[in-house]
Parts: structure tokens; sequence; C-alpha cells
């Protein structure tokens, strides 16, 4: 770990115009992990990226040093340093703001929760402090809220068991309280229902007029109730939204004469409506949340083509950051859950993704001459939301009009025995298909070809700007998004195959007489399950997913005036209702849409084939859409 700090400490120079004194990787360590040194390439592709080089670049990046590469913090700034290091120990020209290698740019990194934290009770006398009595979900809108409070059981509205849990209350203005989840013989084979979801209850109250709503975990034998952590990031749903005690649910429920809460649970589980009005109780408050922002930076090299077509770039990156020193999103397999922050090193997520950046950006500088100029660049804000990609597309260094392509690397340290490479996007230009058949045969490599160019990670960012974009990936594993994402763990040698691979296309693309010719993305239907982002449990369905066939800025999570979409998929429903990229929807049938999240809420309770009101602003002028949606 030391005789690689010691590289990285001089690799830093975040603020120079030039970084200089980085060692080149070729005097890197023989054996890191599972792939050993090989010192040959793909004789075929006629290209060679050296596993060792491949294996300093992770093991820098995925060292404890880097503490995870969080967005905001000094690991993620000695990754960027690093990076710029190697970029100009290749000879890249720098790409970035003022002679540097580095673009940069302000954004949120998260959210805390200040002194202004509040809640009051009216007819509870004990005092309720933050954190111990309630506490604010993290998609909690930040309004300050004043009404009476009304018991809304589960807030739950469902057609298929013909239960309405706003039936005879009136909610308005008033603040909701619910029990968490829903009733036991609902899930299937285990699994909460769409209903049961945060997301479903929080926009249901929304519809209804809520001012606020107060959620308690349900009353079960041996369950503790510990309130959720205040988390960092996540959309806000537009409605005040607290997770409570079970102790503080039923001082309100005792304030206003109601029975104890497991005693309304049940009656609840057994098919009975008890929303009520919690007479006599008034509740206000503020959640005080502060939005944290830091200032972070993308990382640009440039190659230089010669001749008449320069002045056309193809662009080739991968995200470096990841999810720092934090509580792990998912428990490792078999274990429980962790409350306690660990590093997430990401050595496969996305250490070895920007060491294929590097590695090819070292191939084709040494690729004389180049018909087409190269954009080598790593991306900051990935794992947020394609944050540092969709900041660049939008404030790009070299003219957006003249890229020509993107090839983006996000986990290929994963390659199995097979040599199986899958790659995105191969119908996202009418050339790509076949060249990548044919490259991936002379690679030896066995091909899983996806005909989209949309998905979560930045190829994303340029497909939805009509740039031909492909996403080579060598698969998901156990270690996704857990502490146990190391440098042990990844396969050197296929990482370095995979590079090889990238650069042999990129050559592809640099020296062909024209560039490739982009396609519209595809609308797909069929079935399948779907994860909820609020809870993380899968949910049973058996109803297709609905789909409108846009493709949604996620760049803005606060409320704003409408949400862009960035594009429509070719034959989809929004297309044929008119639909163009640009628009801003904002109201799907009766609900107002400002994010992605009221996009989503508003869709929720909708089946292929709905006809649905969408409200449009093209430039200054705002139209009606009828939207046909269609199921996935």
């Amino acid at each position: 770990m030391f005789k690689f700090l010691s590289r990285v400490v001089l690799c830093m120079a975040a603020s120079a115009v030039v970084v200089v004194g980085c060692a080149s990787p070729q005097s890197a360590v023989s054996h890191v992990g599972r792939g050993a040194y090989v010192d040959q390439g793909s004789p075929s592709l006629g290209l060679h990226v050296d596993p060792g080089a491949f294996a300093q670049h992770v093991s820098i990046l995925a060292d404890d040093s880097m503490t995870g590469r969080g967005v905001g913090t000094p690991g993620i700034d000695m990754a960027a340093g690093y990076i710029a290091g190697q970029f100009a120990s290749i000879g890249l020209e720098p790409g970035g703001d003022d002679g540097t290698y580095f673009q940069t740019f302000e954004m949120a990194t998260g959210t805390s929760l200040t002194d202004e934290c509040m809640l009051r009770v009216d007819g509870v006398e004990a005092s309720i402090a933050c954190g111990e009595d309630f506490t604010p979900f993290r998609f909690s809108s930040n309004d300050a809220f004043d009404g009476d409070v009304v018991f809304v059981g589960y807030g739950i509205v469902n057609p298929e068991k013909s239960h309405n849990d706003y039936e005879g209350v009136d909610v308005n203005g008033k603040v909701v309280l619910m029990l968490r989840r829903e009733p036991p013989d609902w899930a299937d084979g285990g699994r909460s229902t769409r209903y049961a979801s945060f997301r479903a209850k929080v926009y249901e109250a929304r519809d209804a007029g809520a001012a606020a709503v107060l959620i308690v975990n349900r009353v079960e034998d041996g369950a503790s109730d510990r309130l959720m952590r205040f988390g960092r990031g996540g959309g806000r749903f537009g409605v005040p939204s607290y997770h409570i005690t079970q102790e503080l649910a039923g001082k309100i429920l005792a304030a206003g004469n109601l029975p104890e809460l497991e005693s309304l649970q049940n009656r609840l589980d057994e098919g009975e409506n008890v929303s009520t009005p919690v007479a006599g109780v008034h509740a206000a408050g503020q959640a005080g949340i502060e939005v944290e922002t830091a200032e972070v930076r993308n990382v640009l090299g440039i190659i230089r083509g010669e001749g008449p077509l320069a002045h056309e770039f193809v662009a080739i990156g991968g995200h470096y950051d990841h999810l720092g020193n934090s509580v792990p999103r998912m428990p490792s397999f078999g274990q429980p859950r962790s409350t306690e922050a660990e590093i997430h090193n990401g050595a496969d997520d996305n250490a070895s993704g920007t060491a294929g950046v590097i590695e090819v950006g070292r191939v084709l500088a040494g690729q004389h001459p180049l018909k087409r100029s190269v954009l080598l660049m790593t991306y900051t804000g990935e794992e947020t939301g394609l944050i540092g990609s969709k900041h660049y597309v939008e404030n790009p260094t070299v003219p957006i009009e003249d890229t020509v392509a993107m090839l983006n690397m996000d986990m290929i340290g994963r390659m199995n025995d097979e040599a199986t490479i899958q790659v995105f996007g191969t119908e996202a230009a009418e050339e790509f298909d076949e060249m990548m058949s044919h490259l991936a045969i002379a690679a030896g490599m066995s091909l899983r070809a996806s005909a989209s160019a949309v998905g979560p990670s930045d190829h994303t960012s340029f497909y939805r700007k009509k740039i031909p974009s492909m996403h080579f990936f060598t698969g998901l594993h156990g270690d996704y998004h857990r502490p146990g994402d190391d440098t042990d763990k990844v396969n050197m040698e296929g990482g370095a195959r995979s590079a090889e691979l990238v650069a042999a296309t990129a050559l592809e693309i640099i020296n062909a007489d024209r560039r490739p010719t982009y396609k519209k993305p595809v609308a797909r239907t069929g079935r399948s399950s779907l994860m909820s982002s609020d809870t993380g449990e899968v949910q049973a369905s058996t109803r297709p997913r609905v789909v409108m066939g846009v493709m949604p800025s996620y760049m803005d999570t606060e409320k704003r005036e409408g949400m862009e979409i960035d594009g429509v998929s070719a034959a989809g429903p929004a297309e044929k209702a008119g639909l163009k990229g640009g628009d801003l929807i904002l109201k799907i049938g009766n609900t107002d849409v400002g994010s992605v999240y009221d996009y989503m809420g508003a869709l929720r309770n909708n089946k292929p084939g709905d006809v649905v009101t969408v409200i449009i602003k093209r430039g200054d002028k705002q139209m009606d859409m009828k939207v046909k949606l269609a199921g996935q």
C-alpha cells in the first residue's frame, strides 16, 4: 500500500496547469488479484494492454487510502490527481478548464439535518427530539407544515384488494399518520407489493392533499423500533415526511382518545377500515434539511488527430467515483444489514473502468496518425445520477456536434472463464452490431450484445445527445455496491483484454471514412419484477410495468418547474403522442411533476393501455398531450 501511496501524492497536483512527477506504470507489479501478468495482447487485434499496468491503476484507486473515492472527499481528489498524472505521463493534451486536466463544477453531494429539524404535537406534553423520537426521511421536502392529525391505517389505496385507507376521511391540509408496510397476507412469497413502498404511500398522501406524512413501524414480535437513518441524497417526493417511533405514535393516538397502535394494526390486518381523525391533536414542524455541495472534477485528456477529420472526436470514458466510507446499501449475502460505515473501495466499480480509460489512452497515443481526435475522460458523480457526464455534455470542452461516438467502461474487472463481454448499445449506430461481432471474434471473446444504449451509466448522457454510444461491461456480482468489491477479486488480465477490445473499437471508428450513423432508441416491452429504490426490496408484480417511452433528466432532485426529458424512444408512446427531447413535463393526470420521482409517482397506479393527459411546456408554449401507456 505505501509504495503506491507515495506515487499518488506525487500525482495529486490538483490545481496545477500541468501535472508532473508520475512514474510510468510499466514498472507496475506483475501479479495482483486473479489475473497474472501475461506479456501478450490479442494478436489478431494487434494491440496490447499490460495487465500489470492495469493492476497498478486498480490497486492504487481502490486502496483504503482513497477511502472509497466518495464525492466531495479528499480520497476522490487524490484519485483525480492520480488520473491526471497518468494522462500527463502518456503525453495527453489537457482537455479541461484553463489548460488543466480538470473540468471543475459544483454539485450537491448530500443532505444533512440542521437545528431547525422540529416536530411539535399539541396534546403531547413530552418534548419531541429530532433523531430520537422522529427523523425526516431522505425524500422529505423541507416545507414547514401545520395541520390536524388524521390516522390513515397503512396509507394505501389498493384497488386489487378493494382497500382504500382514505375512504371516509378528509386529509386535505392535514398531517396523516400511517403504519409502515402493508397487511402481511398481501405479500407474495414474502415479498412486498408495490403499494407498500414509501413512494407509493407518500404520493397517495400528496395526491389526497396531505400537508405532511408521519410513518410508524408495524408492531411485530421481536422486531426493533429503530428509526431509519437520515440518508445522504435521494430525491424529494414533495411532502414533508417523517419516520416516528411507536412510542410517539402511541402518545399521539392516546391524546386523541384512540386505541393503541397494535390494536388498530390488528383490526387493519383483518380488513377493517380504521381511518379516523385524531380529535384535538395538531402537529407542526419542519425537516430542517440543508443541501451540501462540493467542488468536484471530471478529468479530461486529448489525443489530436491529423487531417481533414481531426476536428471530430471519439470520446472514451468511465466514472472514477464510488460510494466512499458509508453504511452499506445492501448487506453481504447471508449477513445481517450493517449500520456502521465501511470503506467501499469499488475495485471493479469503477477503478477497473478508470484503469481501462488510462490504458486505452496509452494504446491510442502510440497509434499514428489518427484520422480523428480522441477525448479521454473520467467522470465524477456517476453513483448519484450520472452527474459528471451530464455536466460534461451540457458544458462540453470540445464541440458536442463533433463528438462522433462515445465508448464507456464501467465494471470491466470480473471477466469470467468464457471471456464474456457484454456490450450495450450495439444498435445505437447502424455500424456497431457488425463491427462488434467481428472484433469480439478477433479478440477471442464471447460477446453478449444488447441493443439499447440507455442504461445506468455515463454512456446514456451522450446517447441522449444523439451521439452513438456503447457501454462495455463484464457483469454484476455479489460484491456490487458492497465493501467486498476489492482489488484481490479483480481479474486483471480480463480487464486488460476488455480495454484492448475498447481500443480496437475506438480505432475502427477513429479511422473510418464516415462517422457512425446514429439510431434512435427502440421502445421495449416485457414483464419484470420491480426493484423498489425506497425499500431495496424486490416487489412482486404480475402486472407489466407501465412506460411512457421518455428518457427523464435525472440531473435535478429539487422541486422545480417541470421534469425535462432528454429524449423519447423510437415508436414509443411519447413519440407517438408528439413529445420531444427538451420538453418539460409539468403534469401527468392530476399530479404536478417537478422531478423524476414525481414522474414515477404519477404513473404508479396506471396499467398498460391507459391513456393519460400530459401537460408539457415546449419553449414558451404549454400543450396538452394524450399518451397511451405501454407495458414493459
